[in-house]
């Protein structure tokens, strides 16, 4: 594939994306989208550098009409669009992992509507910042972005974090017609929140704490800890070896997965039945609650497995902050940080959707696996290929500039001069 071909097909892409009426707004989507992959950022001075490298006054300018536009336009409208295209990826075994995240801004004190998070790369401690929904389906190897909202404890509008949680899972049940398995950690197994999941009949696996307490099916109202639920009336139990990922290392364990039948304390209006499953390993035991309807050897196996998966959101949250810069945004306000985060989704659908991951080989990954310049030196199953592809991008990008594109223009054969003759 040449380089004028790749402009073609990202260009087509972006459009496709970014597709609105008014000119205006079509060229700062346009423009902003380009700019977060080009430089991996969503400051918008690295934005208008890296769409003009040659002409600071150029860049200036540029700067200056997305800094205007960014308070001008919403970019959510066109963000939903987008998000229901995802959405549309989605089929019955898609794992959708929810997640959480935070980002900080310690010394922040001008940014508007600044409240308080709990910092998960510093021991949760409390700080100032904002709170970003993530949520990622995961179909074989394809990796689908289909949320990433901030949002603030301190703005008017906001009513609770499980309002704020709820609100878009609620919109990917609905417009996915109750597609997929959702998959959540601790956190999650508040009653509020898995009643509610229970009661809009979606598939969920949830990793459960050791406060809840559970009813095994036909007991009556005598409830019993996760433990002694496990112990005293299990149905069903397998044994398998599984990898999983610890410490960004690749290892082997065997599985002992138990499955009892419950129910939980708190009435639910729901005729599905839960399942609290118990996967112990040598030194990890996890706890996990599902509504997933059979439960058999294989069912069971299959749960762990979506969970042990959530590694892969835990690293596209890493990717976010790393390198594409999440939390090192200068604008102040809220509605246009809400913007930069909008756009970055949009920026993040258009990388998924031109690498093509669900394909073991296209000519378009080849290309930007090239570009990239990455050693691999990690096992197959252990790499997140969005990094690798991230940095092919904006290599690819910056190569296709306006010398470039003047070379693609075709010469004539023969070229006819003018002869004066000897002056004398």
């Amino acid at each position: 594939m040449s380089l004028k071909e790749f402009n073609s097909r990202i260009t087509a892409c972006i459009k496709l994306f970014t597709k609105v009426n008014e000119k205006v707004f079509a060229k700062f989507l346009q423009d902003t989208v380009r700019g977060i992959l080009l430089s991996k950022s969503i400051c918008v001075a690295d934005m208008a550098r890296s769409l003009e490298s040659t002409s600071e006054t150029t860049a200036r300018h540029i700067y200056k009409r997305l800094d205007r536009n960014l308070g001008e336009w919403d970019v959510n409208e066109v963000k939903e669009r987008v998000q229901a295209k995802q959405i549309g990826l989605l089929d019955e075994e898609t794992f959708i992992y929810f997640d959480p995240t935070e980002v900080v801004k310690e010394y922040g004190n001008e940014f508007e509507a600044m409240g308080q998070v709990a910092d998960g790369s510093d021991d949760y401690r409390i700080k100032p910042g904002y709170h970003v929904n993530v949520c990622v389906g995961l179909k074989g190897n394809e990796i689908i972005p289909l949320e990433l909202n901030l949002y603030s404890s301190s703005q008017e509008a906001f009513d609770s974090q499980n309002q704020e949680w709820l609100s878009p899972i609620e919109t990917i049940v609905h417009r996915s017609k109750k597609k997929g398995i959702f998959v959540m950690d601790r956190g999650f197994d508040r009653y509020a929140i898995i009643r509610h999941l229970h009661e809009l009949s979606v598939d969920f696996i949830i990793r459960m704490g050791e406060n809840r307490h559970y009813i095994p099916i036909g007991l009556g109202h005598r409830h019993y800890s996760r433990q002694e639920v496990i112990e005293r009336f299990t149905k069903v139990r397998t044994k398998v070896l599984m990898d999983i990922r610890i410490k960004k290392k690749l290892v082997k364990k065997l599985f002992t997965i138990s499955a009892a039948p419950v129910t939980l304390l708190e009435k639910i209006d729901s005729n599905r039945s839960l399942t609290l499953i118990c996967a112990k390993a040598s030194s990890l035991t996890l706890y996990l609650l599902t509504n997933v309807e059979e439960i058999n050897a294989e069912s069971l196996v299959n749960i762990l497995e979506g969970y042990l998966n959530r590694w892969k959101v835990d690293e596209f949250i890493r990717f976010l902050k790393q390198q594409y810069k999440a939390e090192e945004f200068k604008v102040r306000s809220l509605g246009r940080i809400k913007n930069l985060f909008a756009l970055l989704f949009i920026a993040l659908v258009v990388l998924t959707r031109i690498s093509e991951l669900d394909t073991r080989f296209s000519k378009t990954k080849a290309i930007l696996i090239r570009y990239a310049k990455r050693v691999f030196k990690i096992p197959q199953k252990m790499r997140f290929f969005l990094y690798t592809l991230a940095d092919g991008l904006a290599e690819v990008l910056k190569k296709i500039t306006k010398p470039i594109l003047q070379l693609w223009t075709t010469k004539p054969k023969y070229q006819l001069s003018l002869s004066f003759g000897k002056l004398s």
